[in-house]
């Protein structure tokens, strides 16, 4: 099937089965922290709030759900080379890729001062509380400079 597709068609076609490869991988990853989760607390009494363990369990389960919902609609997709074409140009038009760069910046932007916000905050309410946010935004920043360093030799 995926001979009778343009170039472009099959390089977006390439693009999802490898996306969809991904999504596997992170189905599999969360259904074994699951099981550990369970087993964790059922076998070897793992200390762990009934409120945490709902909550663990709930963010698992509602990340597997919809990363399996995306495997499905990705699957569709690449059996229907006109929704194939559709969504490819959809999803390539500079139009919606410069609204996409736009909303991730603005999110980056609000992400970041929010762990600034609650660093500084942490820092009179506990220390961990602290820590853990300057860790994260020390992580993100990090993430940003490799992702940059990588994609400038790359692109």
């Amino acid at each position: 099937m995926i001979d009778k597709l343009s170039k472009p068609d099959q390089q977006y076609y390439k693009k999802l089965k490898m996306k969809n490869n991904y999504y596997r991988i992170t189905v599999v990853f969360l259904a074994v922290c699951s099981i550990i989760l369970f087993i964790g607390t059922k076998e070897y009494a793992l200390k762990i709030s009934d409120h945490a363990l709902g909550y663990l369990s709930g963010f698992f389960l509602s990340i597997i759900l919809l990363f399996t919902l995306a495997i499905f609609r990705n699957r569709r997709l690449m059996r229907d080379p006109e929704k194939l074409k559709q969504q490819r140009i959809a999803k390539t038009d500079e139009r919606n890729i410069e609204i996409t760069n736009k909303a991730l910046f603005v999110t980056c932007y609000v992400l970041i001062v929010t762990l600034v916000i609650l660093s500084v905050v942490g820092s009179f309410v506990s220390q961990m509380m602290m820590m853990v946010s300057t860790g994260l935004i020390y992580v993100f920043f990090i993430s940003y400079l490799i992702g940059y360093v990588y994609f400038r030799r790359k692109l």
